[in-house]
């Protein structure tokens, strides 16, 4: 058992068995004899950092299902800015379009996906797509006026599924842009993980919107992650719950670095002092990770140049984090410290580096 869900409702927490791609077709082949349906398609939009990994994952899900089922097609098909970016996807059995417009129009997917870097990129790619589902209905329009229609051609409603971290107005707005030609629904599902845990299928999904497209979405998050949540009905119910991890996330990192700055400053030794930390009940993964690339990169003349995640996508994390509190009159005045520290490591040349660099931020040596 790989995945769990949890609804928002504390009593209706529960637990589930996998049920991945390709067992849910090994399922239906066995049982189903005179019953033909038609291949479920899914789309991705974004391959960066993290969309790299999931939309990997996805493709070797299918790539087992087809194998096991004696298919040959393609069941995913992708986008990306810099389109050199799908290569290794495209040798591997993914269709690539040239633009989210042609993935709207063209892809026949029942689900997308979107994993962009920040939220102008978000909208960007959200109103492209939108202009593809507003062209596909004209021309199922101009089809039903004749006599002609493409067979494979699905009627059903397309799950867009917005999974990049942004804030929840920027949700709100693209839900109002996806939904308004009734083609589309919308569900927010930002990711709690790194690279590693992107390409590895073990991402922390928190959902948010009608529990139907949720539960549409489950074959692919079991996939993805390693357990998923539906929030609320709302998009802001997910949105906020990933701010909230992301001031976890980047507090705990800002205080680590600042505790080994005191030791060095101290005369105390470092990694004697981080040994005991890792022996004791404070010490957890995310502290261990970044901790080991923060002794890695002072050794290494104080680069960091191994990113699991750049030091600027945090801050801007923090940052939306902020804003959202002001919003809602919340004080989050250890937020707004550790975001400070972020900006002082980007000033110092450390934006593209991974978020371990924030260990420069406390060094005025």
């Amino acid at each position: 058992m790989k995945n769990t869900h949890a609804s928002f409702f504390p009593h209706m927490r529960h637990h589930k068995f996998q049920l991945t791609l390709a067992t849910l077709t090994r399922i239906m082949a066995a049982t189903t004899t005179t019953t033909t349906t038609l291949p479920r398609k899914v789309g991705f939009l974004g391959l960066g950092m993290m969309g790299q990994g999931m939309a990997s994952v996805l493709l070797n899900a299918f790539n087992t299902t087809n194998t096991n089922t004696n298919t040959q097609q393609s069941n995913l098909t992708v986008w990306n800015r810099t389109i050199s970016k799908a290569d290794a996807l495209k040798a591997n059995g993914a269709h690539v379009c040239e633009s989210p417009k042609e993935l709207a129009k063209n892809g026949q997917c029942s689900v997308v996906y979107a994993m962009l870097a920040d939220p102008k990129a978000s909208v960007m790619v959200a109103e492209q797509f939108a202009e593809g589902l507003r062209e596909k209905k004209m021309q199922r329009k101009q089809r039903e006026m004749s006599v002609t229609r493409d067979t494979e051609e699905s009627d059903d409603v397309i799950t867009y599924v917005e999974m990049s971290t942004i804030d929840a107005q920027t949700s709100e707005n693209i839900k109002l842009v996806i939904e308004r030609d009734q083609m589309a629904e919308y569900l927010a599902a930002p990711v709690s993980g790194g690279q590693k845990d992107a390409k590895e299928g073990e991402l922390l999904i928190l959902a948010a919107g009608a529990k139907e497209a949720y539960e549409k979405c489950l074959i692919d998050f079991d996939e993805m992650g390693k357990q998923s949540w539906l929030m609320g009905p709302e998009c802001k119910n997910a949105t906020d719950a990933k701010m909230a991890l992301q001031i976890m996330m980047g507090g705990q990192a800002a205080l680590l670095a600042e505790c080994l700055a005191f030791c060095e400053y101290t005369g105390v030794d470092e990694k004697v002092w981080f040994d005991v930390l890792d022996k004791g009940v404070m010490m957890n993964p995310l502290l261990r990770s970044v901790g080991n690339r923060m002794f890695k990169g002072v050794e290494n003349n104080r680069t960091w140049p191994q990113t699991l995640f750049q030091l600027y996508l945090q801050q801007k994390d923090l940052k939306l984090a902020i804003e959202t509190a002001e919003k809602v009159h919340c004080e989050v005045p250890v937020a707004s410290a550790v975001h400070q520290r972020y900006v002082k490591a980007s000033r110092k040349g450390h934006q593209n580096e991974d978020f371990a660099s924030l260990r420069d931020a406390y060094d005025e040596k």
